[in-house]
């Protein structure tokens, strides 16, 4: 049976010789993998699409309910240019999208959280602070599935001086516009803040996150570049 999805393409893989696989969040059906068939040619019509930080809608071909779908057709509705020029800011956005796949169980529907994820792509493409963004998006997240930081906190199991709690607070109620202009807050307790809040996200990851761990390989690296200079 055939059906259309509206997708945002977490990250992609390889199946087989010719095709890739891709990991879609969708609007309809939650969290799906794909098989895009001859993705891997050179030419082929629906390579443009498998590439991650993208919103498509796909055609998909479903032969039972327990297989895999297969991409038979599709069309971007949002290519995200401005992340692809800024290499950051694209780690950013897969960033999120891995916290989208741990935090996420395969065909789970879920609207809210789609429409954060895609938000998110977009805010981070004209942000002057996309480190806010991103802490915006993982504590939202974490309270859509369920985890919520700051319910951690009021039951006492993190003590956090009063200054970080109210840049949490900003950080989970603000819009991202709004936060990313908020030139009231403090970049020092911000650290602070994303420390305390890698380390709840940790309590819930079965692995480490690539984009954290390549991000973090790439500031020691300037940082040992610029000692040297």
């Amino acid at each position: 049976m055939y059906h259309r999805l509206q997708a945002l393409v977490l990250k992609t893989g390889v199946s087989a010789e010719a095709d890739k696989t891709v990991l879609l969040f969708t609007r309809e059906w939650g969290k799906v993998s794909a098989v895009v068939p001859g993705a891997k040619k050179i030419k082929a019509k629906l390579s443009a699409a498998a590439e991650p930080v993208l919103e498509c809608d796909f055609s998909v071909y479903l032969k039972t309910p327990n297989a895999r779908s297969r991409v038979t057709g599709v069309r971007i509705l949002n290519g995200f240019s401005s992340l692809r020029s800024d290499w950051r800011r694209f780690c950013m956005a897969q960033h999120c999208s891995e916290i989208c796949d741990a935090l996420t169980m395969y065909n789970s529907e879920n609207a809210m959280k789609y429409d954060l994820l895609g938000r998110t792509w977009e805010l981070l493409e004209k942000a002057e602070n996309p480190k806010r963004i991103v802490l915006a998006f993982t504590m939202r997240f974490l309270k859509l599935s369920g985890y919520s930081f700051l319910d951690y906190i009021k039951r006492g199991n993190l003590q956090t001086t009063r200054s970080v709690y109210d840049v949490l607070l900003k950080i989970s109620t603000m819009s991202g516009e709004a936060l990313d202009a908020d030139e009231g807050m403090d970049d020092s307790i911000l650290s602070e803040v994303e420390s305390c809040l890698e380390g709840y996200l940790n309590l819930y990851l079965t692995r480490p996150l690539h984009s954290k761990k390549f991000m973090s390989k790439i500031a020691v690296m300037e940082k040992q570049l610029a000692a040297a200079n």
